[in-house]
């Protein structure tokens, strides 16, 4: 939890700020379109970081320069909550003596995202913190989540036409409930299998494909259409659809102002 001067140095900041920024900011919550969009990048390709257990919480994403597309799009969801753009970096693999060139962005530090800090992360019996799937994924699993799961850790194995999303990073559990959320809040039939050591991936058979694609497409950047079998669409097109989602402006109707939550 926040602590006091840590939230009265957030509500200061934003005096600095006009706008969308400001607007976005001073709400209590993410808009109802972003809150999907960080709980499928949660899932897949997404950190928080936290300084302390007191601090607010800052996004992180960051793609190989192949998949830049998708970065500047999530960059442009999570706009307002930036202050810097989109950064190039070269990353050297110390196995192999080569480099390749990733690109990140990163969200200020907000009291909005301890929330999802508290679901997405937890300290384990070794004392370190690791990144989990939530108890209660069944209550947040949408068709932006899958999207933005399989845009993130997602491909499709040619020629079977199945779908196989890595989610290595987490337990065989883990994995087993996601799956079976997948299968019980969208009807999508999603199986586990083993992938290599102790790691597990999902998979969605070929016959759960055009459900797939009727569920998750309006969300799927174009650039990635290649993970659901797709031939690219107009760019301009996928940006004036998304940017008429009412919900991209939306917010729950238990948000509030923080400024007069912590006048009363």
């Amino acid at each position: 939890m926040m602590n006091k001067t840590t939230m009265l140095r957030f509500l200061n900041s934003l005096n600095k700020l006009e706008g969308k920024k400001k607007e976005y900011r001073s709400k209590s919550k993410l808009p109802l379109y972003l809150n999907d969009v960080l709980i499928g990048l949660l899932l897949s390709d997404g950190h928080l970081e936290r300084t302390s257990p007191t601090s607010a919480v800052r996004l992180s994403v960051s793609f190989g320069a192949k998949h830049a597309p998708y970065l500047h799009h999530l960059y442009d969801l999570f706009e307002p909550y930036t202050n810097t753009g989109p950064a190039s970096i070269s990353v050297i693999n110390k196995k192999t003596n080569t480099s390749h060139e990733v690109i990140k962005f990163k969200t200020v530090s907000l009291p909005q995202l301890t929330y999802y800090h508290q679901l997405f992360y937890e300290i384990n019996s070794q004392g370190k913190l690791i990144k989990i799937v939530p108890h209660n994924i069944v209550e947040l699993m949408s068709p932006i989540v899958l999207a933005h799961l399989i845009m993130g850790d997602g491909n499709l194995k040619l020629p079977d036409e199945i779908i196989r999303i890595y989610t290595n990073s987490f337990t065989k559990e883990e994995v087993e409930l996601l799956a079976l959320t997948i299968t019980k809040k969208l009807n999508i039939l999603s199986k586990v299998a083993h992938d290599r050591n102790d790691q597990y991936m999902i998979t969605i058979s070929k016959s759960q494909l055009p459900l797939v694609r009727e569920l998750t497409k309006a969300y799927i950047h174009p650039y990635m259409y290649y993970k659901l079998g797709l031939e690219s669409v107009n760019l301009d097109f996928f940006v004036y659809t998304l940017k008429n989602i009412p919900e991209l402006s939306q917010f729950s109707t238990d948000c509030y102002e923080y400024k007069d939550s912590f006048d009363k």
